[in-house]
C-alpha cells in the first residue's frame, strides 16, 4: 500500500453502537472484531464517515483499519476477492475428511430425529476399504492431511470397530508422514471414562454431544431406546473428561424450542459450574427434518429462533463460557456446508459415498461407492451438483453482508433437490449483528 493512495470503507463491515456509548467494529471477510471507546472512537467515526479516505503509514488508526479490512483500496472488487478466496481456502483444501455412518442405529429414541435407527452397521470389509482408499491416496500425494468424524445414529454402539479402524488409520498416516485430526458426533452416553482414554490415545480430540437443557427437558426430548432418561449418565461421562488434563475440546450442543429456551439460563449457569474452558457450548431452533414425530413437534420459527439466539448469547457471554455460534461461526467460511466441499464425503455402513447426513438414502446423495480394493468411484455429475451450488451465487446472496460466511447459504440440500433459495438476507444480517455486539 503506497501513502496517498484512496481508500473506501468495506462493504462487509458491521459498525454496531453499544449502550455505554461504545462501538464494536465487525468485518464478516476478515472476521475481525474490535471495540473502540474513547477518543478513538470519534477519530474512527470521522474517518468511516469522510467522503475521501487516504492511506498513512504513520496514522496508526488508519493502517490498523486497513490491516483488519475495516478499510480497503478504493478500486477492490471485494465481491471478486471473496471469490478468490473460497477457491483458496475452501476448493483446493487438500485435507481429506470423511464422515463415517458407523452405524443407523442409535441408543436413545430423540423425539425430533429424523433417522429410522435400523441395526445397518459398517462390517470389516468397509472399514478395510476405507483404510486402503487412505493409504492408496497417500502414496500417490493427494491429500496433504486425513480428517475422521464418526456418525451415525450414534457412532460408539460400534465401538470395538472403530478402535480397531482408528489404529489402523493412525498407523498409516504415520507411515506417510502426514497429520491426522479425528472427532466423534455423539450423545455421550456410550464414551465411558476408559472408552474416552482410548479414543483419547488414538486422536479423537474433538466431540460434538447434544444435552437438551437440564435433565427434565433433556431426558422429554432425548430418552433412552428403553424409555429411561439419558441426562445423569452423559454428564457423568463429561465430568470425567473434564477431570483429565488432556488437550481435546467438547462441543456441548443443544436443540432448542420455546419450552427448552424457558431454562436455558439455569442450563448455562450448570454448564459454567460444571466444565471449564474445554468445553464450549452451540445451539439452535428444534427443525422438522422429516422426521416420524415432525407433525407433533413444537418448533419456533425463524424470527423466533434469531431472537432467542441474541438474547441467550448475552448470558453466556457473562459466565464466560466459549460460544462456537459467535466465537467459531463469525469467522470466514465457517457456515460453509460440509457437503458443498470437494474433498468431504459421507462414507454410509454399505460403502457408499454420500455428500449430506440429511438425505442419506436419497439417489442425489448417492454420489458413488468405495470397492473393496480402496477405489473410490465418483459420479462426477451428480457430486457437481452438491459442489457446484456454491458458485451459483443468488443476486441477494452477492449484496449480503454475511455470505464470506456462508458462501451462499449454510445448507445446499433442498437446493441440489430442486427446492427454491431459502435464506431472509436482513433476518441473517440482523441476527449476525446481534450476536457480534456480545462477543466482546
Amino acid at each position: 500500500m503506497v501513502n496517498g493512495e484512496k481508500l473506501k470503507c468495506s462493504y462487509y463491515n458491521f459498525i454496531l453502537e453499544q449502550a455505554d456509548k461504545s462501538c464494536i467494529l465487525y468485518n464478516s471477510l476478515s472476521g475481525v472484531i474490535i471495540s473502540v471507546t474513547g477518543e478513538e472512537l470519534e477519530r474512527i467515526r470521522k474517518i468511516l464517515g469522510s467522503k475521501e479516505i487516504f492511506y498513512n503509514k504513520n496514522d496508526d488508526v488508519i493502517n490498523v483499519l486497513y490491516e483488519k479490512g475495516v478499510l480497503v483500496e478504493a478500486d477492490r472488487d471485494e465481491l471478486e476477492y471473496l471469490q478468490f478466496l473460497y477457491g483458496q481456502e475452501v476448493v483446493k483444501n487438500n485435507v481429506l475428511s470423511l464422515m463415517l455412518i458407523t452405524t443407523r442405529q442409535c441408543n436413545l429414541r430423540c423425539v425430533y430425529c429424523y433417522e429410522k435407527h435400523e441395526n445397518l452397521a459398517m462390517d470389516e470389509s468397509v472399514y478395510k476399504s476405507i483404510g486402503l482408499y487412505i493409504g492408496n491416496s497417500l502414496k500417490e500425494h493427494k491429500y496433504a492431511g486425513i480428517n475422521i468424524t464418526l456418525f451415525g445414529g450414534e457412532p460408539f454402539i460400534e465401538y470395538n470397530n472403530v478402535i480397531k479402524f482408528l489404529e489402523d488409520v493412525n498407523r498409516i498416516c504415520e507411515k506417510y508422514n502426514v497429520p491426522f485430526w479425528a472427532g466423534a458426533t455423539s450423545n455421550g452416553a456410550l464414551i465411558t471414562p476408559g472408552r474416552f482414554e482410548k479414543l483419547y490415545s488414538l486422536g479423537v480430540s474433538y466431540y460434538q454431544i447434544t444435552i437438551d437443557g437440564m435433565e427434565d427437558t433433556h431426558d422429554l426430548y432425548r430418552r433412552s431406546a428403553d424409555g429411561r432418561g439419558s441426562f445423569k449418565k452423559i454428564v457423568e461421562n463429561l465430568k470425567y473428561m473434564d477431570s483429565t488434563d488432556y488437550d481435546f475440546e467438547v462441543t456441548v450442543r443443544t436443540n432448542f424450542n420455546k419450552e427448552i429456551f424457558a431454562n436455558a439460563k439455569e442450563f448455562y449457569q450448570f454448564i459454567a459450574n460444571n466444565f471449564g474452558s474445554r468445553f464450549h457450548v452451540y445451539y439452535e431452533g428444534i427443525k422438522k427434518l422429516g422426521g416420524s414425530n415432525d407433525e407433533s413437534l413444537d418448533v419456533l420459527d425463524k424470527n423466533e429462533v434469531s431472537e432467542n439466539s441474541v438474547d441467550i448469547a448475552a448470558y453466556i457471554r457473562e459466565l464466560g463460557i466459549k460460544n462456537d455460534v459467535i466465537d467459531e461461526m463469525t469467522l470466514p467460511f465457517s457456515r460453509v456446508c460440509y457437503a458443498t466441499k470437494h474433498n468431504d464425503y459421507l462414507i454410509d455402513y454399505d460403502g457408499s459415498v454420500l455428500k449430506c447426513t440429511l438425505s442419506l438414502d436419497d439417489d442425489l446423495n448417492k454420489i458413488g461407492k468405495l470397492h473393496k480394493d480402496g477405489t473410490m468411484e465418483i459420479d462426477d455429475y451428480k457430486h457437481a451438483k452438491w459442489v457446484g451450488k456454491k458458485t451459483q451465487l443468488e443476486d441477494q446472496c452477492k449484496q449480503c453482508r454475511v455470505l464470506p460466511l456462508c458462501y451462499g447459504g449454510r445448507c445446499v440440500n433442498g437446493l441440489v433437490h430442486g427446492g427454491s433459495f431459502w435464506c431472509d438476507r436482513k433476518l441473517q444480517e440482523q441476527e449476525l449483528a446481534g450476536l457480534v455486539a456480545y462477543n466482546l
